[in-house]
């Protein structure tokens, strides 16, 4: 069994992103294909940001039957996941961020932050890294762990949750792929630098 799929709709973020990352991937999927792969080939799924609405709705029935079979999937915003997973409930709403420049301004922060005790990314991705924007927030998800909240709890900008099964979700509403993938706002590259290493050993810890 293979341990990361990348799942890409050839966006050119996309497609850096993988290259970048590659020594921790396995394999990269074409999004328009998807219909052609056996996902439960892979440990692990990533579905990044800003990927084509039309084909996750097109192939949603595969990536539910995947969490259903005990897939691991984690999917990153706007890729409103709410509209096209029905295998678990996603809550998502919108909620925009109050400063989007709030890093350009001496002492400037995103009014968010990483509960304790710390889930094992956070603990291997800092705050300041997981902190660019967000698109909307998601209602807590019963029996999950959160890994960055709205200051207030007012929302979760990611968790993971365990499904019945042994299928696994990690939702968030952060962008990171696009911005890495287009050298644009240096957290991001920050976060992936700590999130593929962190996903990589999780997977691997999972045997």
């Amino acid at each position: 069994m293979k341990d990361i799929g990348f799942v890409t709709s050839s966006d050119g973020a996309h497609l850096q992103c993988y290259q970048d990352f590659k020594a921790y991937l396995d394999e990269e999927i074409y999004l328009p294909m998807l219909g052609n792969v056996d996902l439960t080939g892979f440990k692990a799924i990533v579905v990044p940001d800003f990927s084509n609405q039309a084909l996750l709705q097109r192939h949603a029935r595969q990536l539910n039957d995947y969490l259903a079979q005990g897939g691991f999937l984690i999917v990153f915003e706007p890729n409103r996941m709410d509209e096209w997973l029905d295998v678990v409930s996603v809550q998502w709403f919108s909620r925009e961020t109050e400063d989007w420049k709030w890093w350009m301004r001496p002492s400037g922060r995103m009014e968010a932050y990483q509960p304790e005790p710390r889930h094992s990314m956070a603990k291997a991705i800092p705050l300041a890294d997981m902190c660019w924007h967000f698109f909307g927030a998601f209602r807590f998800a019963e029996g999950a762990t959160p890994i960055l909240n709205l200051d207030n709890d007012e929302g979760c900008l990611m968790y993971d949750q365990p499904l019945a099964g042994g299928g696994r979700l990690i939702a968030s509403t952060i962008d990171p792929h696009t911005h890495h993938g287009r050298r644009f706002m240096p957290a991001t590259t920050r976060f992936l630098n700590g999130f593929y290493p962190w996903l990589k050993a999780e997977v691997q810890g999972r045997d």
